[in-house]
């Protein structure tokens, strides 16, 4: 973290600065999300992928936050928001699930059903 040089203390303060917006990963600019679960200015967008033993998910954690340039997203957030993250989380680990359980019940009514598969 960086530390202020305008002080002469032995023991500086740190600057408070917003963190750069993050820009959509390659993947994810034609994705359409599975699923996303708010809570405030923070989402949690969950992300459906396929791969060679069916689909798989992973999880974007975003802050959105704002500037004079208007509404920043990113992928940092504050530590007083750690428990609002933790609720985030837990809904979207259930939103996980379900969608988790629809694959399978898709696969098994298509005859793909894979017991190794991840979902």
């Amino acid at each position: 973290m960086a530390k202020s040089q305008s002080n002469s203390n032995s023991q500086s303060q740190p600057q408070r600065r917003e963190p750069e917006a993050s820009q959509p990963r390659p993947a994810e600019a034609h994705n359409k999300p599975a699923a996303t679960i708010r809570q405030g200015n923070l989402k949690c967008v969950l992300w459906r992928n396929e791969g060679e033993k069916g689909p798989w998910y992973v999880a974007d954690l975003i802050r959105t936050f704002r500037t004079e340039a208007g509404f920043q997203e990113t992928n940092k957030v504050n530590a007083e928001d750690l428990l609002r993250v933790a609720f985030l989380a837990q809904q979207a680990y259930g939103q996980l699930q379900e969608l988790k359980a629809a694959d399978k019940a898709a696969a098994a009514e298509h005859h793909d059903y894979d017991e190794h598969a991840p979902y």
